[in-house]
């Protein structure tokens, strides 16, 4: 009878777990209902990635069909003028994968990806499991309203830039893009 009460006990407590604990991966995630602040987390349709934002996401195909490319933007209006949360979606080619995992040509990549009047004002690399990334700030010269903080990952087989686009320099160093990055 002991043994029937401890093996009882112990599949309480796993039920228990199963129905209280969030064990899901924040990707598998479903989208969850808006906190009080308005931040809510957003899972794109095809679960490649969460993300917790201040609006509502829109996917838009900014690729040719055969390699499809999305990208996922929203805005928002703060005090430091209109600014927005941008996720875009890349899958990649076996040989852009080999070479990214080279930490100084993915750090290359990502200079080179801004045109030559957005100055690169900061860039950190940072190691995630499986995968590479960086974090960057972009100043652009010929256009105050198009300043940049985000970051590049490549995690599997795909890229995914991360942005925060604002008017305000000031705003790229502010709690709401910590909180989104």
């Amino acid at each position: 009878m002991k043994f029937f009460s401890s093996s009882f006990s112990v599949v309480l407590v796993t039920m228990t777990c199963f129905l209280t604990c969030r064990t899901a991966s924040p990707e598998l995630a479903p989208n969850e209902p808006k906190k009080a602040d308005g931040w809510h987390v957003y899972t794109a349709p095809d679960r490649s990635f969460s993300v917790e934002v201040p609006c509502e996401p829109v996917q838009k195909n900014v690729s040719a069909p055969s390699t499809p490319y999305y990208e996922y933007s929203c805005g928002v209006e703060d005090d430091s003028g209109f600014s927005f949360f941008i996720v875009t979606v890349l899958k990649m080619l076996d040989e852009e994968k080999a070479r990214m995992r080279d930490e100084t040509a993915f750090q290359r990549s990502v200079k080179d990806s801004f045109t030559p009047n957005k100055r690169v004002a900061k860039l950190i690399p940072f190691k995630i499991e499986n995968g590479i990334g960086c974090e960057f700030v972009v100043i652009n010269s010929k256009d105050e309203m198009d300043n940049l903080r985000g970051r590049v990952i490549i995690f599997g087989s795909r890229r995914y830039d991360v942005g925060f686009v604002s008017s305000a320099v000031k705003a790229l160093e502010s709690t709401i893009v910590d909180r989104f990055l």
